[in-house]
């Protein structure tokens, strides 16, 4: 899949900081974190979920939000770091 290059610069309302791979800063970010899972993790229909707002190439709003909800359900969103943002 080809995403285009203005989708994968475009940046995050804000950074989801992560437990396991810091700071998701733009659609680039995510792509890269989303297509890096293992597949235990990539299994989960919320991650399924984020995969193909990917593909249709979401509003970063929407994409942002699924992989919020993502990284919380996999206990990896790194909520002291939202805090202090």
């Amino acid at each position: 899949m080809l995403w285009s290059t203005a989708y994968l610069e475009s940046r995050l309302p804000s950074p989801l900081p992560t437990k396991d791979g810091g700071n998701l800063y733009t659609v680039k970010d995510v792509r890269a974190y989303v297509l890096g899972l293992a597949h235990s993790r990539s299994e989960h229909l919320y991650w399924q979920r984020a995969h193909r707002l990917l593909l249709d190439q979401a509003n970063v709003v929407t994409l942002r939000r699924q992989v919020e909800l993502a990284l919380f359900c996999d206990a990896q969103l790194d909520l002291e770091a939202m805090d202090t943002a």
